[in-house]
């Protein structure tokens, strides 16, 4: 047994290849039930997959709901909605923690201002 260590440096990889040779990525995110599986941690994942720096037309994310259920069906109209303002809003301003769960529970979201007001 020869274990292989690798390491991954995303960064270059627009060094390596031109942004138009990317593959084409198709990303599934599976779930059944509204109360096992809240819909707000399905629209979280959708919108960290989608806001990630990778081209728009070479990404397609599908959802699998086995439950059919209505809730997350509404949940992922509305975060259809979002996405227009929360995708263009992380690329401008060069957001790390994509997912709109996380970077508003984070202080990060504050302006100085606000922040001084919330610390009073």
């Amino acid at each position: 047994m020869r274990p292989v260590y690798r390491t991954e440096f995303p960064d270059n990889l627009k060094k390596a290849v031109k942004e138009s040779d990317f593959p084409a990525m198709d990303l599934f995110i599976c779930t059944a039930d509204p109360y096992k599986e809240p819909p707000m941690g399905v629209v979280n994942t959708a919108l960290s997959v989608l806001a990630y720096d990778y081209p728009a037309e070479k990404v397609s994310v599908y959802v699998s709901d086995d439950g059919g259920s209505a809730l997350t069906l509404f949940a992922l109209v509305e975060a259809a909605k979002f996405a227009a303002l929360w995708l263009p809003f992380c690329r401008k301003n060069n957001i790390v923690d994509r997912s709109p769960e996380v970077f508003f529970a984070t202080n990060n979201c504050l302006s100085s201002e606000t922040q001084n007001k919330k610390s009073k």
